[in-house]
């Protein structure tokens, strides 16, 4: 009778030692599948905002010259005689490159950090154009000298105070609802501000 506890024991603790080993691939998986849907979606996110930031400000990695098939690393206003000068390239990989070192951050953050973290940066993204085009319709129309307003840093404060407000005071699970919802936010976004800018091309 003893025998057969033992055996019983044993066989029971043999069955729970193979569930548990087969159990840690399957969390390694889960695991691995969590950061990669992390880093897609910050990825995707991240890179809208800084491709965006990068055209505005004119920040490319580097500059290509097609006509003499050149290229300069970071901004180079180019020859005359070469032809003009393409920095899109240097945007896009720029905002690659930025925008994997950003996904890899994240997904080393908890995870209920992320959605906060986002809604801090998406409103601060959006915030902080909104403000500076106001500051330039303010000094436009102002009666006073208002040029500072033209800084694009002069709204920066202003744009932070409100990013972290609304990041204060938005929900824990609405900020979560709405994570993945920044991939679609964000570029169309970006878009309106890239058409917004480029409008005085196509009104020639």
């Amino acid at each position: 009778m003893t025998q057969t506890l033992d055996i019983s024991e044993r066989v029971a603790h043999l069955e729970r030692a193979r569930a548990a080993t087969a159990a840690a691939p399957a969390r390694t998986t889960t695991a691995r599948s969590g950061k990669l849907e992390t880093f897609v979606i910050t990825f995707g996110i991240a890179y809208a905002i800084l491709y965006t930031l990068f055209e505005r400000w004119n920040w490319p990695l580097f500059t290509y010259h097609p006509a003499v098939n050149h290229l300069d690393l970071f901004r180079a206003p180019g020859v005359p005689e070469d032809g003009p000068p393409m920095f899109w390239y240097g945007w896009v990989v720029l905002s690659g490159i930025a925008a994997a070192v950003v996904g890899t951050i994240a997904t080393a953050v908890p995870k209920q950090w992320l959605p906060r973290a986002t809604v801090f940066f998406c409103v601060l993204a959006a915030l902080w154009p909104i403000l500076y085009a106001l500051g330039l319709y303010i000094d436009q129309e102002a009666s006073f000298n208002a040029e500072f307003l033209r800084s694009v840093w002069t709204p920066a404060i202003p744009a932070l105070v409100g990013a972290a407000a609304v990041t204060y005071w938005a929900s824990p699970q609405g900020a979560q609802h709405i994570w993945t919802g920044w991939l679609l936010i964000m570029p169309i976004g970006g878009l309106a501000i890239l058409g917004y800018s480029l409008l005085t091309y196509f009104t020639r």
